[in-house]
């Protein structure tokens, strides 16, 4: 790999595209980078390893946020329980939204239960689905 990388070669060396390393720069998750006379964007092999970390921390679902406190745990003097903690409170907030997806299937399999045993192959207009959609939240 080159020392330095055009947009394109950095996007594509990091598994990401050309507007998300652009939009990453703009938000401040990645510093701005040198230019070439032209204008041209000249990335380097440090870029690319921090946007592989910004493509994994968003795979792990990750926050905008809170993948800037992580970076900037990292370019801190700071201790690694600091980097720890922000891993744990997302594994917190994961099993919270895991526990709440367990409890929308379990609710959208007793509208299929009803339906499939009260009106299936009748009008939708009279559809059980609807109904129970309105009555729950």
């Amino acid at each position: 790999m080159p020392a330095e990388l055009t947009t394109g070669r950095a996007a594509r060396a990091a598994g990401c595209t050309v507007p998300t390393v652009r939009y990453y720069e703009e938000i401040g998750l990645l510093r701005a980078v040198n230019r070439t006379a032209s204008g041209h964007r000249l990335y380097t092999r440090a870029t690319v390893e921090q946007l592989k970390l910004i493509r994994r921390c968003r795979d792990f679902g990750m926050a905008i946020k809170d993948i800037i406190a992580l970076i900037a745990v990292s370019t801190a003097t700071a201790e690694c329980d600091e980097a720890l903690a922000l891993i744990n409170d997302h594994r917190a907030n994961l099993r919270d939204r895991i526990a709440e997806l367990k409890s929308l299937e379990r609710a959208l399999a007793v509208m299929a239960a009803r339906c499939a045993d009260t009106c299936v192959g009748g009008a939708a207009s009279c559809c059980t689905i609807y109904s129970d959609l309105a009555m729950t939240g």
